[in-house]
């Protein structure tokens, strides 16, 4: 073999010995930004994934995928839905801040009852066919420009679907609404700008209870804002931060009616059905309280003129032989009931109480005998060490007065 064929052969040799390392170091360098790209958010949703979730919080998820009720994705970075088909006892799914484009891959969440996948970049409300019993839908901060897809879920309840681009279209971005049991509706913040959304869609949503619609531009354009919807929408119990009162109600389709004059007129109409209503009030109250002295006194006077007491009448009445039954029970449970505590107490006190006035008694009894004055103190000082109660009631002050005293009739 030449030189030239040598120096080719090593050269080859080379190159092959490089290409591998170059493929180990990309190889590295792929598992390393996957490793990366996985640890700040991963790019995909996929059963590994899922798996890891549950694997890392035993506490909140079950090993079976079927058995959790409760998921919790959200700032995953997952730009798709999917991979739920083992979840079928769903039935709370929180997606919000990620990257889904599209609401898909519920097909086996029959259980689903809240979907929360606010902050996405989800464009149309679809793939809800498989949650029949879906009670609450938020759809916060999305790029929805119309609602539909929803007329099948005949238990939907609540949809949020604030700051969206609702309504450049006008009443027909809405309209689908109507064909809903929806009985709280927040669509705040959004591009409703056509003021006949009110008797278009609203007074027709028979379910309607809860509505928040400020922050559109339709709110300046509805003549009298809060009084109008208010009179229109006969079933609205809170509109925007405050709830919809009866009396607001009246004074709204007052206002309806005759303007301002009847407005006020009806809240003055108002206020005296409230005054006449306290005043019936209080004067039932007093009716009762008369007729229970009435009947009270009614019993009295029977009661005198009867032969019998209450203790011995032989009508018993309800009251009278509950509480029978009741001393009954005591008298039978007596040694459960018994408050060991308390008798020791009581027997302690009367100990201490009779200990007292035994030393006093013999204290003054000490004081009034015939002998010396050194003789009683010496009595008196003797009967203290033997009874300690006697200190307590002469005193520490006594005793050394009496004790100083023997000492100076001793000398």
């Amino acid at each position: 073999m030449s030189a030239s064929d040598l120096d080719r052969a090593l050269h080859a040799t080379v190159l092959k010995r490089e290409a591998v390392k170059e493929a180990e170091y990309r190889a590295a360098r792929q598992k390393h930004e996957e490793e990366v790209r996985l640890g700040f958010g991963a790019t995909d949703m996929t059963k590994e994934e899922l798996k890891k979730l549950i694997d890392s919080d035993r506490r909140m998820y079950y090993r079976s995928e079927e058995l959790n009720d409760k998921l919790f994705i959200q700032y995953k970075g997952w730009k798709e839905l999917k991979n739920l088909e083992g979840w079928t006892g769903l039935r709370a799914l929180y997606g919000e801040c990620n990257a889904f484009d599209r609401i898909s891959g519920l097909s086996s969440c029959r259980n689903l009852r809240s979907l929360f996948l606010q902050e996405n970049c989800i464009k149309k409300i679809e793939g809800l066919e498989g949650c029949p019993l879906l009670w609450n839908l938020n759809l916060n901060n999305n790029f929805i420009e119309r609602i539909e897809g929803l007329s099948h879920l005949r238990s939907l309840n609540t949809l949020t679907i604030q700051r969206n681009k609702i309504g450049f279209s006008g009443v027909d971005d809405l309209v689908h609404l109507v064909e809903t049991t929806i009985s709280t509706l927040d669509v705040q913040d959004n591009k409703i700008w056509d003021p006949d959304v009110l008797p278009e869609v609203f007074v027709r949503m028979g379910d309607l209870r809860v509505l928040y619609l400020k922050g559109n531009p339709c709110a300046k354009k509805i003549p009298n804002y809060r009084k109008g919807i208010t009179a229109v929408c006969h079933n609205l119990k809170y509109l925007d931060d405050r709830p919809v009162f009866p009396e607001d109600r009246r004074a709204a389709e007052a206002f309806n009616r005759g303007g301002l004059e009847e407005e006020r007129a009806e809240r003055r109409r108002i206020k005296e059905e409230e005054n006449a209503q306290h005043e019936r009030n209080m004067k039932a109250f007093q009716d009762m309280i008369d007729n229970v002295r009435r009947e009270k006194r009614e019993r009295d006077s029977m009661r005198d003129e009867d032969k019998y007491t209450n203790a011995s009448d032989p009508v018993i009445s309800q009251e009278r032989r509950m509480q029978q039954q009741v001393e009954k029970w005591k008298q039978e449970h007596a040694e459960e009931i018994k408050d060991d505590a308390k008798v020791h107490a009581e027997r302690c006190l009367r100990s201490e109480s009779g200990d007292e006035r035994t030393s006093r008694i013999m204290s003054h009894q000490l004081l009034d005998m015939p002998q010396c004055k050194s003789q009683r103190c010496g009595n008196v000082l003797n009967l203290a060490s033997e009874k300690p109660n006697l200190r307590r009631t002469f005193g520490p002050t006594y005793i050394i007065s009496f004790r100083h005293l023997k000492q100076r009739s001793a000398r």
